[in-house]
């Protein structure tokens, strides 16, 4: 199995992936929001790159039956249901509900390696379950942190090495690991005893935090609360 972590924000082209397995990350916070709310019951989150299209495809539903959620410059969006907090995504307002989430950087992701061959939701809350059916396959990964708005994203990069690490000590054979997948790892190993640490370091961390969000970074650093592996699939994600 080789390895690979895309840290630089350059275009990719379908035949890098088409082979590959593919996790997508955006800890910070719209995978970790896609992990929560499908443990919650929610039908499947189809993940949007605008806002624009989330109000057009909500249309298409019956009344009741969708919900709008996500974030524009971590904000709620006026005329949405949800903001982008996990910690809203309890089942009492969301089971059996269908969920369009528009983000920043992460729901944009999912739409950027379409061509894997198998399109995951990664965050620290499943990175077990993630990890686990890594090591039981043959292909190739590729782990993808949605970045910044463009930029390197130290929480997403943390996270990808923790899933690294994990299959590192997991799997039996050979593990080959390109120059970023080193220093992933390598991220990680510095922040493994406290992974908030990083996210209270990055960009995006100290913006939640001044926007009165610090809960979520200590919400988003737990490990493996969920045992499911989210799957982006013609559209939507959903668990089967």
């Amino acid at each position: 199995m080789r390895i690979d972590v895309q840290l630089l924000h350059i275009s990719l082209t379908p035949e890098i992936i088409s082979e590959k397995r593919v996790v997508v990350i955006d800890v910070l916070r719209a995978t970790s929001v896609i992990a929560q709310a499908i443990s919650q019951g929610a039908l499947e989150i189809v993940p949007v790159s605008t806002v624009e299209e989330a109000f057009q495809i909500v249309k298409k539903f019956p009344l009741g039956t969708t919900i709008l959620g996500g974030e524009k410059d971590t904000r709620r969006i006026e005329g949405f249901d949800m903001g982008n907090s996990p910690r809203e995504y309890v089942s009492e307002k969301i089971k059996g509900k269908r969920i369009i989430l528009r983000t920043t950087n992460g729901t944009q992701a999912f739409h950027r390696v379409s061509s894997g061959k198998e399109v995951m939701a990664g965050s620290f809350l499943n990175l077990g379950a993630i990890a686990e059916k890594c090591v039981k396959g043959v292909e190739d990964l590729f782990i993808f942190p949605s970045g910044d708005e463009g930029l390197f994203s130290l929480e997403d990069a943390v996270c990808g090495g923790k899933l690294i690490d994990q299959i590192l000590k997991k799997r039996i054979g050979p593990i080959q690991l390109s120059d970023a997948s080193h220093a992933a790892h390598l991220l990680f190993k510095r922040f493994e005893k406290d992974v908030v640490e990083a996210f209270r370091l990055s960009r995006h961390g100290q913006k939640l935090i001044r926007l009165g969000l610090g809960e979520d970074l200590s919400y988003c650093g737990q490990s493996d609360l969920f045992s499911m592996v989210p799957i982006f699939k013609e559209g939507a994600i959903r668990t089967r």
